[in-house]
């Protein structure tokens, strides 16, 4: 897939950009010649934020650019690399010269080379790459650069960052928002918009997409408990955080950046940044610390199923206090109706698409994923996560899943629409967001889950498996 950079262009707003219509300027060729031994990448990044197209290089890096080009060395693939993605006057040139270099002459697929180049690790990370890399993407903003301290600890590879096409908080999170009654929802909300449903201490909560597709970071408090609806839409991931750790409450902000096409948030604590889809530090103060966000289960179905289910739910309020399209589906609705992913994700492997749903369930640190279609298909499975027996039950509108333990007990029979169970020794059991619960009163607890696409499984979870594999 090839990076549009007009789209880019208009994430970052014309000033950045040139205006529209405005080509940027290559820049002339230089007959000095200078000594890449001695020379730093970072002098490359000549311009100001937001001044990336105003004007030529100057003479001496202009004169760099060239003699990189006619290096043939591909140590400087990852400079190029990030040269062309970010806006900046030399990308063109720069796809042009990784083309040369990598034996690719044309119009590269730069992201398709990152992907062929596959996952790299904190140590292929040069001191040099790390201070051209934090140079680089200061120029988009510097609360961007300042993310990327080479100084500090980090868990992931610079090289696989790359830079979303927004600015921090640019996709702007909900704060403590506002909720209303089903009945002062009736007059906007449909009964088939989908939504991500949260109970916790009897507080329920119907999240509706088309408000959070908009917004991709929740923080809320719920049943008393301060948590984070992380939702990254290139996953397809909607994944309910317990803020808590230890006497800290964090809540999180969106960097603007991605790594293998997922979300990296940052917290307001300590500017950290986080994988969205593990709940975990990976650049900052609290990398390496051990700490890991607490995931809790989510619903993702219709509003008018988990309405019926749950008349007392809450529901988001429409009037976030952002201008936005909230009409159904109109937020990335060529995304997710394409099966192509927008930035790249070096796993494409089988036996799923890339984006093929999936039902995320994790216990124990580990992760089975169960495709939605499968799930849909059959209405339960009984299977074991992370040595824990668990039964995983479709939803009625066959989006999504619930997961419970099943205390090794056989369920053999479903009826979705009531939300019953029935188990072999005879037994009646209902489902509850929280249990399903015995008519002899026994309860098999809640585990945690939620929806994703599959390339997010086997690009962030390395102990994750497929359903049946």
């Amino acid at each position: 897939m090839r990076i549009l950079l007009f789209a880019i262009c208009l994430a970052i707003g014309a000033a950045a950009c040139g205006g529209a219509g405005q080509k940027p300027p290559l820049g002339s060729s230089s007959a000095s010649t200078v000594d890449l031994a001695s020379s730093s990448p970072s002098d490359l990044v000549y311009w100001e934020p937001g001044q990336a197209y105003e004007y030529d290089p100057p003479p001496r890096v202009d004169a760099l650019f060239e003699a990189i080009r006619a290096s043939a060395d591909k140590r400087w693939t990852p400079f190029l690399l990030d040269l062309a993605i970010v806006p900046n006057v030399f990308a063109p040139r720069a796809r042009e010269s990784l083309g040369a270099l990598l034996g690719e002459p044309g119009d590269l697929d730069v992201f398709g080379w990152i992907e062929t180049r596959g996952f790299r690790a904190p140590s292929d990370d040069t001191p040099d790459y790390l201070a051209f890399k934090r140079k680089l993407f200061a120029t988009i903003q510097p609360a961007i650069g300042a993310f990327l301290d080479p100084a500090a600890k980090r868990e992931i590879s610079a090289q696989e960052v790359l830079w979303g096409g927004v600015r921090v908080d640019g996709i702007p999170p909900l704060e403590s928002p506002k909720f209303v009654a089903p009945k002062d929802a009736a007059a906007w909300i449909s009964s088939s918009d989908p939504v991500i449903g949260v109970e916790i201490n009897g507080d329920v909560r119907a999240y509706p997409r088309r408000i959070i597709d908009w917004h991709e970071m929740v923080n809320d408090t719920v049943g008393g408990v301060p948590v984070s609806l992380a939702y990254c839409t290139l996953c397809g991931s909607a994944i309910l955080y317990d803020g808590r750790v230890g006497e800290t409450t964090y809540r999180f902000g969106t960097s603007g950046m991605l790594y293998r096409s997922n979300k990296l948030m940052y917290d307001r604590q300590t500017r950290t940044l986080w994988e969205q889809y593990t709940g975990v530090p990976v650049w900052g103060e609290l990398a390496g610390s051990g700490i890991e966000l607490k995931i809790l289960p989510v619903t993702h179905t219709t509003y008018g199923e988990w309405l019926a289910a749950h008349p007392e739910t809450k529901v988001l309020d429409i009037e976030t206090g952002f201008v936005r399209d909230y009409g159904s589906g109109v937020a990335y609705r060529d995304y997710f109706a394409s099966p192509q992913l927008m930035f790249p994700a070096p796993n494409r492997g089988g036996p799923l698409q890339p984006k093929d749903v999936v039902y995320a369930v994790r216990v124990n640190g580990a992760l089975t994923a169960y495709p939605v279609k499968l799930l849909n298909e059959r209405g339960f499975v009984l299977d074991s996560v992370g040595g824990t027996a668990v039964v995983v039950l479709a939803t009625p509108d066959g989006s999504g899943a619930r997961a419970y333990e099943s205390g090794g007990t056989k369920f053999i029979d479903f009826e979705r629409k009531k939300g019953t169970l029935k188990s072999s020794d005879g037994r009646a059991w209902s489902l509850t967001e929280g249990a399903l619960i015995a008519d002899s009163g026994e309860r098999l607890a809640r585990v945690p889950g939620h929806n994703s696409f599959w390339f997010s499984v086997i690009n962030h979870t390395p102990n994750g498996r497929l359903f049946g594999q």
